[in-house]
């Protein structure tokens, strides 16, 4: 069964069985829920081949040994905001990608 109680995801996933399945990212940070999406659909989904590209890598902060075969930016550590990047659902929609302060989440 390719389906995992974790994961809700909005479509089904046993179509992946037997292709190559590119994950598109936003941001890669600790990379615990990618490793996990990864793994299931190479052993549960059984899918050919699994690859990320996302636009910002903040390596700092893997968790797990995980990277990105495709990324456009190495990201430092630090709270990004804008082009879809929130922080409590406020700057998601800033048309660009900036540094949010400290004092405004600590």
């Amino acid at each position: 069964m390719c389906a995992h109680p974790f994961l809700k995801v909005g479509l089904d996933l046993s179509t992946t069985k037997g292709r190559h399945v590119v994950l598109v990212e936003d941001i890669v940070d600790t990379g615990l829920t990618l490793s996990l999406l990864k793994a299931h659909l190479l052993q549960e989904c059984q899918a050919a081949s699994v690859s990320v590209v996302c636009l910002l890598d903040k390596a700092a902060r893997r968790k797990v040994q995980i990277a990105p075969e495709y990324k456009g930016f190495d990201c430092p550590d630090f709270f990004i905001v804008g082009y879809g990047l929130d922080f409590n659902e406020y700057y998601r929609t800033l048309p660009y990608i900036g540094v949010l302060k400290p004092e405004k989440y600590q």
